[in-house]
């Protein structure tokens, strides 16, 4: 990821964190810790966003958000198990509309629904970066899986 979407990034992702916050979850992205020489860091452009749905007793999700370039793309998003774990468990996943466990999600605002539907990059469908991409993705995210009330893929 190049300097200039790292900083945009960062920006954007503090506005994010304040929104899964006020919803019960948070956004991690581990950096350096120079008291810590071991402990995992994650590269740039990954962040993990704990979304805690809003039905009563359900457990929350870790969504897996990679940016390779922010905001001119949209992120690769999975579902994992916890904060740097793996990705390949369908009940990690949401079981909304469009999310393909432990696949991908084919919607608009994902890298992978982007790459297998052509027709997506223009119209509606097409990605937007205007605003803050990362909020919107988030926001979709979220409200994906309160519609289906916090019910995982099995």
């Amino acid at each position: 990821m190049d300097y200039e979407s790292q900083l945009r990034l960062e920006r954007d992702a503090a506005v994010v964190a304040a929104a899964l916050e006020a919803a019960g979850g948070h956004l991690v992205h581990r950096v350096a810790d120079p008291d810590d020489p071991n402990a995992p860091v994650d590269r740039p452009g990954l962040y993990w966003a704990v979304i805690q749905p809003s039905a009563p007793g359900t457990d929350p999700f870790i969504a897996r958000v990679f940016w390779s370039v922010y905001p001119d793309r949209p992120p690769s998003l999975l579902f994992a198990t916890e904060v740097g774990g793996p990705t390949n468990f369908a009940s990690a996943w949401p079981a909304a509309n469009g999310y393909r466990a432990p696949n991908d999600i084919c919607k608009p605002f994902t890298a992978e629904g982007q790459a297998l539907h052509g027709e997506w990059a223009a119209g509606v469908t097409a990605w937007r970066s205007d605003g803050n991409p990362f909020l919107y993705v988030t926001e979709n995210v979220i409200d994906d899986i309160n519609r289906v009330r916090g019910a995982r893929a099995s």
